[in-house]
């Protein structure tokens, strides 16, 4: 449903009152003028304020993480204008920007939205998990990123940059308890060990027993137990310097709490029966298997190396492996007693490789022209195995429908680019960007079917897969495009600036997993192109008091990639597209103690296409693209005041989301109603660096999907976590 008139008062409102900004604004009680901090990012591989970037860029440093009680990508995703995150399974995140980003989770296949931690691209986004442990801050750069990321950023990127290692002795230890019973450690240890050198360590350790619960067991759902740790050394020798790394962690999760979905096609004694049997629940009770769970352990290994020794120029090189086992169980329906007539027992394992290397010349920092140029090598293995398993009767299916069948995958993924990047100032107050980036991705795939059953059930009942016969396959493509920037920025009077700009992205096509047919599994999608046309704005005013940024887009796709469960068969194919949008960020300082602000987004994205797969046309042309709500907005209060002889510090967020679909059909059963999210967060901290912190999240208690999924005449629902509070003590030393 349209709500254009709720957006537009909406959007006239902020731009009136300026409450809308980046969630990392914040202004630090000084004698003197009330001003708002400068914002520093490196979203074009240099340290920049953000109003010089000619990109549309939200950032989150770590006090405003630490003042959302930010634990994970899921956390912040939403605080950005344009973005929505949803995930299938805990710690797989779908993150999708100005309505681009992808659903698969193919061996061989791509994510829409680069995730980055310390310049190194994650290849897998079950591979990310130690991303918020020991953080400086958070850059989302929204619309293609195709010359300086590359691969994977499509429709934008997501990166996060850790501590790195200080020339002084400091430690910090955080307590943390909070609702579900969650209780957690956080530490950190910086030494300097040596006039050159200098380590950090950092490590977190948390459980809970869960927001949701199983129905006839009562056991928890949603929670876990999850370890994290991170090491680096930095040592500087003379021109050289060079920062070594280590991190690992160990996930081991309840799994998804999941219920019913019932649509028109529901057979009549089905949705009886499943109203009857949820009568007096709430949406976090499920019959879902207490056998659920999701592990996780990962490792990686990251080396940086620069030398400064050249006049004009410097040297980087980045070196990077990881290695990530990942595994699940979801029984999507459950069996709440004997001869329930629908069970769907999904478990997948996965373990992947990846390796990557990238080398860069940067031009000095106050070079007339600032220019970037590099090459990158990424090479990664994936090994993934899903399992269905679905058990029918009557009336929701015949017992000829169920089936017991595992798709199994062996890819190698091999991308290669060479890139480069200047910003040519000109007539004082011009500046012109222009950068491009050739890429070729390799893939080699082999896929088996397997009919579990031999043959017990007939093909039509291997599930959410093939209806033809198992197979075994092996095939092979490759693919390279040019993808490119041009922005042209002006600031005709200081602190307003404004820009024009045109970016290609491109995703690499990609095989799809639970393939429908042999031949299918061996026909490749074509790459995504997305070409990006942007105008903005940037401006600090009011005497640096308010900042207020403001960017238009039109999005043109070309051969996206699609991915649709109809009926019990997954669909795959290429559509065209086109997005529309506006976005507004700003900052107020209202005085030295208390900033305002939020964003808000206008997206008008449809399929301008129908897709086709053989001979089934799929009647996508004139609707919205999945996860793409029509709006949304954020405001937020902060403020920090001298107070008990210490530190007083609080914040205060709203998150609003208009509704949108989970898949590209449309159907009211995948429909997601509008929701709105309010948290909060206050701190004390005394002279001796003791700080006691309380928080809480969805105090409203919200009601909200996270993900939905259909199958046949029957979909399935998981709902994020209702209100929650916590309480964290911690000491610096």
């Amino acid at each position: 449903m349209r709500k254009t008139a709720f957006s537009a008062s909406v959007a006239t409102l902020l731009l009136a009152t300026g409450m809308a900004a980046p969630a990392m604004a914040q202004t630090t009680p000084t004698e003197g003028a009330v001003t708002l901090g400068d914002v520093v990012v490196t979203a074009q591989r240099r340290e920049q304020s953000l109003q010089d970037v000619p990109i549309a860029v939200t950032a989150f440093n770590a006090e405003t993480l630490e003042r959302t009680a930010a634990t994970g990508i899921q956390d912040v995703a939403g605080k950005a204008p344009g973005v929505t995150l949803t995930q299938f399974n805990i710690g797989e995140p779908q993150i999708f920007i100005r309505g681009v980003g992808t659903t698969s989770d193919s061996a061989a296949s791509d994510p829409s939205i680069g995730v980055s931690i310390d310049e190194v691209s994650i290849g897998r986004a079950g591979a990310s998990s130690l991303a918020f442990l020991d953080v400086e801050r958070v850059e989302i750069l929204r619309g293609p990123q195709g010359t300086l990321y590359g691969r994977n950023a499509s429709g934008g990127a997501l990166n996060v940059y850790t501590k790195k290692p200080r020339f002084e002795n400091s430690a910090q230890l955080t307590g943390r308890l909070g609702s579900f019973d969650e209780r957690g450690v956080e530490a950190v240890l910086n030494r300097q060990l040596g006039d050159d050198t200098a380590g950090r360590l950092a490590l977190r350790w948390n459980q809970n027993d869960g927001y949701a619960e199983n129905v006839p067991t009562g056991r928890g759902l949603e929670g876990g137990e999850q370890f994290g740790l991170r090491a680096q050394v930095l040592h500087n020798a003379g021109d050289w310097s060079f920062l070594g790394g280590v991190d690992y962690s160990k996930d081991d999760m309840q799994g998804h709490a999941r219920i019913p979905v019932l649509a028109s096609s529901t057979p009549a004694p089905f949705v009886t029966l499943v109203n009857s049997l949820r009568a007096g629940l709430d949406v976090r009770q499920s019959f879902s298997s207490a056998d659920n769970y999701q592990k996780r352990e990962n490792w990686g290994l990251t080396g940086r190396a620069q030398w400064s020794g050249a006049e004009n120029f410097d040297v980087i090189s980045l070196t990077s492996y990881r290695d990530n086992d990942y595994s699940w169980r979801d029984n999507l329906g459950g069996l709440p007693f004997p001869g329930f007539p629908l069970s769907v027992d999904d478990r997948a394992s996965e373990a992947a490789k990846q390796i990557s290397q990238e080398f860069r010349l940067t031009s000095k920092s106050g070079s007339s022209i600032d220019w970037v140029a590099g090459v990158y090598m990424f090479r990664e293995e994936v090994e993934r195995s899903e399992r269905f398993v679905v058990q029918t009767a009557l009336p929701i299916a015949p017992p000829s429908l169920g089936g017991d069948t595992t798709f199994n995958q062996d890819a190698t993924n091999s991308s290669y680019a060479v890139f480069g990047q200047a910003t040519i100032p000109f007539a004082d107050i011009w500046e012109l960007t222009a950068g491009a980036r050739w890429t070729h991705d390799e893939r080699e795939v082999h896929q088996v079917a397997l009919d579990n059953e031999n043959g017990a059930n007939a093909p039509p009942g291997i599930p959410l897969g093939p209806t033809g016969s198992p197979y075994n396959v092996k095939a092979d493509a490759t693919f390279e495009e040019p993808t490119w920037k041009l922005a042209l920025a002006v600031e005709p009077i200081d602190n307003m600036r404004f820009y024009v700009s045109y970016d290609r992205g491109y995703k690499a096509g990609a095989f799809p997993s639970a393939a429908q047919t042999g031949a299918q599994a061996t026909k490749p999608l074509r790459s995504e192109l997305l070409d990006n046309y942007e105008i903005g704005a940037k401006t600090t005013l009011a005497g640096g008091r308010l900042r207020l940024n403001a960017a238009a887009f039109m999005l043109d796709y070309t051969d996206l990639q699609v991915y649709e469960l109809l009926g019990l068969t997954l669909v795959t194919s290429n559509a065209e597209a086109e997005v529309r949008g506006f976005e507004v960020e700003t900052a107020l300082a209202v005085n030295h103690n208390i900033t305002i602000g939020g964003s808000y987004t206008q997206l008008d994205a449809e399929y301008t296409s129908n897709a086709v797969s053989g001979s089934l046309a799929l009647p996508y042309k004139g609707n919205r693209l999945p996860r793409s709500p029509e709006s949304q907005f954020t405001l937020y209060a902060d403020g920090q005041w001298d107070a008990f002889g210490g530190t007083l510090s609080a914040r205060a967020d709203y998150q609003w989301t208009d509704d949108f679909y989970f898949d590209p059909s449309n159907a009211p059963e995948v429909l997601v109603p509008s929701y709105g999210l309010i948290s909060a967060f206050a701190s004390w901290e005394a002279p001796s660096g003791l700080k006691v912190s309380v928080y809480g999240k969805n105090l409203g208690d919200e009601e909200y999907q996270q993900h939905i999924i259909k199958n046949a005449s029957i979909g399935f629902s998981v709902f994020g976590a209702p209100r929650s509070f916590g309480v964290a003590v911690s000491k610096t030393f």
